[in-house]
């Protein structure tokens, strides 16, 4: 293999982004019911009812408010249990190494090489979780929930299903190939850098589909905004209190969304780039793009892509 690189993981969204099924699809909750033993109540023993209740006023109160650790210790599960927010975590362990590596190459002689070992043993690592996004993107595109809920305009689930989900689906196996020719040459006689590059142009192809489908739902979700605050104007000259309580909630519903979707767009902006040079049949030996350029969009776009899924985790 001449070269390793890394490209976007499978994509998802909560609500208004396209993606994988599990994107951004907490861990359940685990609920600890403690229930009293009531057969005493139901059998009509008094002494015991009145022993019970004796024995339940001693027993210390459970704070039921959590502590910021066990909050931060939560998001953690919720993040490193989908495959699609791990694969984030590893890009930040990925992009972040390469650029200490990149960074340190000319004063810290062993830091440096370390790193860059690093770098290139997780981008290789990455590419194994790659193996569940066949099925995610066959899934997406029978059920069309990549659009990521209902849309008023019927284009934006069509771009998902067709576009993006449907670009996945070729995306994928061709990754799988690639991967087995550069790990199992003796096997797998092909020309890997070849084929990574047919795979990458799929990824463009999803890349186009998620911004153009991100934009058409920026467009809806403003209008929707701007047709709830003309509403809410009107009832409050009516003097609704019940609009009054209810509209901050839904207001700031639909300004999450918004940003959510700006923070998509941003990633697409970042990745088309990356994703264009390594789409070229040359990418290995002549890229259209420099190291410190090519890898530093990638860096901006994996912190990017772990603030966007805690900040939707935890709203």
């Amino acid at each position: 293999m001449s070269q390793l690189r890394q490209r976007k993981p499978i994509k998802n969204d909560k609500g208004d982004s396209p993606p994988v099924p599990d994107l951004f699809e907490s861990s359940s909750s685990l609920e600890q019911s403690f229930d009293g033993d009531d057969g005493a109540t139901r059998n009509g023993d008094a002494a015991n009812n009145c022993e019970e209740t004796h024995i339940l006023k001693e027993l210390p109160t459970r704070n039921t408010t959590p502590s910021t650790l066990d909050k931060v210790l939560a998001t953690f599960g919720s993040f490193s249990g989908s495959t699609f927010t791990a694969d984030q975590g590893l890009k930040i362990l990925q992009w972040s190494s390469w650029a200490i590596s990149y960074a340190t190459q000319s004063k810290h002689k062993n830091l440096s090489p370390s790193l860059r070992k690093l770098y290139n043993e997780v981008s290789m690592t990455r590419y194994v979780l790659r193996f569940y996004g066949f099925l995610q993107s066959l899934e997406g595109y029978r059920s069309g929930s990549w659009a990521g809920g209902t849309w008023d305009n019927a284009l934006i689930a069509k771009i998902a299903k067709y576009l993006m989900a449907g670009s996945m689906i070729f995306y994928y196996p061709l990754e799988y190939v690639a991967y087995a020719g550069w790990q199992m040459p003796q096997l797998v006689r092909v020309n890997a850098n070849k084929v990574s590059a047919i795979s990458c142009g799929f990824w463009t192809l999803y890349i186009i589909g998620d911004f153009w489908a991100s934009c058409l739902k920026w467009k809806e979700l403003k209008k929707k905004l701007g047709d709830l605050r003309e509403e809410f104007a009107g009832k409050k000259r009516n003097d609704d209190k019940e609009a009054i309580t209810d509209f901050p909630k839904e207001e700031n519903a639909l300004i999450n969304r918004i940003r959510h979707i700006k923070l998509q767009l941003l990633r697409c902006l970042l990745f088309i780039l990356p994703s264009i040079n390594w789409s070229l049949p040359n990418w290995a030996t002549d890229p259209l793009l420099s190291e410190l350029p090519l890898n530093g969009l990638m860096l901006v776009e994996a912190y990017t892509s772990v603030y966007q899924s805690l900040r939707s985790m935890c709203s």
